[in-house]
């Protein structure tokens, strides 16, 4: 008897960039994968869940790359010629283009993230440069320890995906998609040394975009510059001179115009000006109203009373 894999619209177009194909576990009737998904210009993230399921096979397209994060579940198998097992939290392997991907899994229920970074660019540089098992080993390894970054960036996406679109949400999405691609480039540069400098991943714009990323999806905390720094992995001289160098302001400063642009969209929802500046970590004091009114040529209060006529 034949066995069925259910899948939604949204899992079907996700997994699409992916070529998956998967089987049910012996036994069952049926199974199924669940993903939560984004696909953009240069980042197909999903977060796929998988029940019953006993193997997984995918192709990966040409002009790709992709990373694979385990959350939890087990499973292993072969990327290439390579094997890997899944730990929970951590990097599983990359998926070169051409390469094929046999899965065996282990657990009931799996949960993970499979990122496609579509750079033709950075797929040939990183084809060219993980030739042996060894730099493959040492890339793949450059990754471990730093999952948090890429699954915030990844988990910003389907925010931005669900939320109702604002004027900064395209912004939003392309400073995020070249921050992914900026610090997959410069995690191969550190791995592999002087020889990757071709990627150009390390030029002052990536900084930039990396910074940007965490800032619109960490507003919310405290924030410091040396925040923004570890988040980035790059030192506070560096990155405030890219800032300088691409934006003409400080971190600092986009922060806070970050926060503002934020504070006025609940103004305009109808959130009163105590309550609105506070959510986005700023104070409710004369100096905040002021630094608005620069900004958007009026004081919190008028957009308020507008929004309430």
């Amino acid at each position: 008897m034949t066995q069925t894999v259910t899948l939604d619209t949204e899992t079907i177009e996700s997994l699409r960039h992916h070529g998956v194909k998967a089987t049910v576990r012996a036994g069952n009737q049926a199974g199924f994968i669940e993903t939560k998904s984004f696909v953009g210009k240069t980042i197909n993230a999903a977060r796929v869940k998988t029940n019953g399921l006993a193997t997984w096979q995918s192709r990966q397209p040409e002009g790709s790359i992709a990373l694979s994060i385990a959350l939890a579940g087990a499973y292993g198998g072969t990327v290439g010629a390579r094997n890997y097992a899944s730990t929970s939290n951590k990097t599983s392997f990359i998926s070169l283009p051409g390469e094929k991907q046999n899965s065996i899994i282990h657990s009931e229920e799996t949960l993970g993230w499979l990122i496609n970074i579509s750079s033709e660019r950075l797929a040939k540089e990183w084809q060219k440069l993980l030739q042996g098992d060894d730099q493959y080993r040492i890339a793949t390894e450059a990754f471990v320890g730093h999952e948090a970054f890429i699954t915030e960036a990844v988990n910003h996406l389907l925010w931005l995906k669900r939320s109702e679109p604002g004027p900064w949400h395209a912004d939003s999405m392309e400073s995020t998609q070249a921050a992914i691609l900026g610090f997959v480039g410069s995690r191969m540069h550190a791995a592999i040394g002087s020889d990757a400098s071709l990627v150009g991943s390390r030029s002052m714009a990536s900084y930039v975009d990396a910074a940007m990323a965490f800032m619109e999806s960490a507003y919310l905390r405290p924030l410091t510059l040396g925040d923004v720094c570890e988040a980035c992995h790059v030192s506070a001289r560096t990155i405030q001179i890219a800032f300088r160098e691409v934006r003409g302001e400080t971190p600092m400063q986009l922060l806070r115009r970050i926060r503002l642009e934020k504070m006025r969209s609940l103004l305009i929802e109808g959130v009163n000006v105590t309550v609105a500046s506070t959510k986005v970590g700023l104070s409710p004091t004369g100096r905040t109203a002021a630094l608005y009114a620069l900004a958007f040529g009026e004081k919190p209060s008028q957009t308020a009373d507008r929004r309430s006529l």
